[in-house]
């Protein structure tokens, strides 16, 4: 009898993490009842500073053009949808659908009361070290549509 193998690597599948933002929202919620909003803050830029070390990096390097890059790659990944004014020195963002909270409202759930630190300083902490800051202008908590800019420091 033919055995048949399949050979599959994780990069063969499509990108897809959607209980990523359940558990990260369940976290959060967590944190910050038991322990306050500076616990939420503290694990946010402990993970950012460590995951997203390479993109900060990319940063360095590149500028916003590294970012514009990323945001565009992960909003299309996960069905979002954004707005980008982009220049060298400064980028515009509006996120017109957030994919976590569409998912975390989907399966029943309600975002955490500190949810928007995931963008507010995730962005903050990957800018870090870099000639670039960010700002949050605008975020609405039900549905997550938020405008973000990033520009070059003064």
């Amino acid at each position: 009898m033919k055995k048949l193998l399949m050979r599959r690597k994780a990069s063969d599948n499509i990108y897809y993490h959607p209980d990523f933002h359940s558990a990260l929202n369940i976290a959060i919620d967590y944190l910050e009842k038991n322990h306050g909003k500076s616990a939420v803050k503290e694990y946010l830029q402990q993970f950012a500073s460590s995951y997203y070390n390479p993109l900060t990096e990319s940063i360095r390097k590149q500028g916003l053009s590294a970012l514009k890059k990323y945001l565009k790659d992960l909003y299309k990944k996960e069905n979002g949808d954004i707005d980008i004014v982009y220049s060298k020195d400064a980028m515009t963002v509006l996120i017109k659908r957030c994919p976590a909270i569409l998912h975390i409202k989907k399966k029943g759930g309600r975002p955490a009361k500190s949810f928007s630190e995931t963008t507010k300083t995730v962005y903050e902490t990957i800018l870090e070290g870099t000639e670039y800051e960010f700002k949050m202008l605008n975020y609405d908590k039900k549905t997550g549509r938020a405008l973000l800019t990033f520009r070059r420091k003064k």
